[in-house]
């Protein structure tokens, strides 16, 4: 979904990065000496904590844990750093980003002349030579007017060699003419349903902008063909980064059956440094398969579970975003009336997520406007209605805008409210477009992240990544101040909405482990659970929240061994 933003990067050091297959022993350790935060319930803050086989053994006193470490285990003197419990994201793409990041990657750039100076760049590269295409993603549609690129921004690198570039919010692709070209797209070509293709305004020529899941896939057909080797290549970058910002936990956003396979392959080699929660989509216009394929995989999702998989969970898209106006909204879009749309009737919705409900499957859902929150509230209200409360920890995604009337159902539902922390902050993606289309009223009232909060709500915190950064401390920093941790573009983005400190590092470990449905697990420092730590640099309650950005995980440990370490 919806924008970029900038992803530190930890340069002039030494990344160490450990495949588990490697490392059998090494889980048994005392840690002592340090600020340990454990983020129970009473939020204690101790100093040592022992670990046993992966396992924490005993919270307290350097004493006590020094006198119940036997002779085998590793004394860790912390120095006085910070310790707490690893991050969970709620919502990434690891695989498919991962696979972007290893093409012809644009993420980050912030001028025309960068993006094409890029692409010239990928043209003489062997994936594609070899391919005859250029594919990536990462394009900041918010440096044009309306999110509306023209074709002739690719022209101009070439004509001859086909160009297709996703948007960096996953929901809209520029293509050259030569790309339309191969697939056949004309001005005789209807609109896909759900999709867009924009159009000159004279002419009706196709100008290069493909909106939605339905209409990027007419491209499909002429794409390189996706390879498993890609897609295990991409899982791999996807986890070290991971790895490197202290997250031990993810959930998969929306994924197919090569993508269930790529986890299972790389648990089964004993390499996967990640409990993953893989979401199967559900839906006919979107990324991975018509609805014939989904009831196949969902019948079969137990052939993919493993000890780090957990195939219950269902990803259902409601609306699009607000850039291609496909968002759906409750009071229309200033410049053209249209209230955006929804993929699903109420009835549809309404009956797919009870059957789930009933099925005791988790569904996470995708909604961007108004319209599309309150609808899929009302569809988890209907599920409650006919099944009673189960508890299946469903939860929404995005939520850009609210209405003031359905805060409160999120509480009183028990759907938790999975942010994307890093988006609420005035960028271009707001200035330039979304103020135009919405008015400053709307844009005000975005992200309403303490609103439901103080409503009793539960938040999550989830990246979204590749669409902005996996860094879970830069989102936090969004979110506790509502400002650009990159100091990139200035002011403040609804100053009433920034949240508390403690209440945002809960979002990304207990909150979001406990909707992974493994908070007795992991999310929190406790005697039973596991070892999953991170050390960081700096104390974050010590620094200035302008900071928290800035700090590196020096240490992150899945199940009491290390699988990164800054040397």
């Amino acid at each position: 979904m919806l924008k970029i933003k900038k992803v530190i990067q930890q340069t002039a050091i030494l990344l160490v990065f450990f495949c588990m297959s490697d490392l059998i022993a090494g889980n048994s350790k005392a840690y002592i000496n340090g600020s340990i935060h454990t983020f129970d319930e009473n939020l204690t803050v101790t100093e040592s904590i022992l670990v046993k086989d992966g396992v924490i053994e005993l919270v307290g006193s350097q004493a006590d844990v020094i006198k119940n470490a036997d002779d085998s285990i590793e004394i860790v003197d912390l120095q006085g750093r910070m310790m707490m419990p690893s991050f969970h994201d709620a919502h990434a793409h690891p695989i498919w980003n991962g696979m972007d990041f290893l093409q012809c990657s644009v993420f980050d750039l912030l001028t025309i002349n960068e993006i094409q100076d890029r692409i010239r760049a990928c043209l003489e590269e062997d994936h594609v030579k070899t391919s005859g295409w250029v594919v990536g993603a990462g394009l900041n549609a918010g440096l044009f007017p309306a999110a509306n690129p023209n074709k002739s921004l690719f022209d101009e690198v070439s004509e001859d060699i086909p160009i297709y570039i996703e948007m960096s919010d996953g929901h809209n692709a520029l293509v050259n003419t030569k790309a339309l070209e191969l697939a056949g797209i004309n001005r005789d070509t209807k609109d896909p349903f759900k999709g867009i293709i924009e159009r000159d305004p004279i002419t009706g020529e196709p100008s290069g902008t493909l909106r939605e899941p339905s209409a990027m896939n007419l491209i499909a057909d002429v794409l390189p063909t996706e390879t498993s080797e890609l897609r295990l290549n991409g899982l791999i970058y996807a986890q070290n980064l991971a790895s490197s910002f202290g997250i031990t936990s993810m959930i998969d956003a929306a994924v197919n059956e090569p993508y269930l396979i790529s986890f299972k392959d790389l648990a089964e080699k004993g390499e996967l440094n990640l409990r993953i929660t893989a979401c199967i989509e559900y839906g006919r216009q979107h990324y991975v398969q018509e609805f014939s394929g989904f009831e196949d995989v969902y019948k079969r999702r137990s052939e993919f579970e493993h000890p780090r998989i957990n195939t219950n969970c269902v990803k259902i898209f409601i609306d699009g975003v607000l850039e291609g106006q496909t968002g759906a909204i409750l009071e229309p879009y200033l410049d053209s009336g249209s209230y955006g749309q929804l993929y699903f009737s109420q009835d549809e919705l309404n009956n797919a997520i009870a059957r789930f409900d009933a099925n005791g499957t988790q569904v996470m859902t995708h909604a961007i406007g108004d319209r599309a929150v309150r609808s899929v509230l009302d569809a988890y209200q209907h599920a409650i209605k006919t099944n009673g409360m189960e508890n299946n920890k469903h939860h929404i995604s995005h939520l850009q805008l609210i209405h003031e009337e359905d805060i409160p159902r999120f509480s009183e539902l028990n759907i938790s409210a999975n942010f994307q922390a890093a988006w609420a902050l005035p960028d271009e993606w707001i200035t330039e477009i979304n103020i135009p289309e919405l008015g400053v009223e709307r844009v005000n009232r975005m992200y309403p992240i303490r609103s439901i909060h103080d409503s009793g709500g539960t938040i999550v915190g989830g990246s979204d990544w590749a669409v902005t950064t996996m860094n879970p401390l830069i989102a936090i920093e969004t979110a506790v101040t509502r400002k650009d941790p990159s100091n990139r573009v200035q002011g403040t983005l609804n100053e009433n909405e920034r949240m508390d400190l403690t209440e945002m590092l809960k979002a990304y470990t207990i909150n979001a482990a406990d909707v992974m449905h493994q908070g007795h697990l992991t999310g929190s420092i406790e005697v039973g659970k596991y070892a999953d730590l991170i050390i960081l640099e700096k104390n974050l309650f010590e620094i200035p929240l302008e900071e928290i950005g800035e700090v590196k995980v020096i240490e992150t440990v899945l199940e009491g061994t290390t699988v990164f370490r800054i040397n």
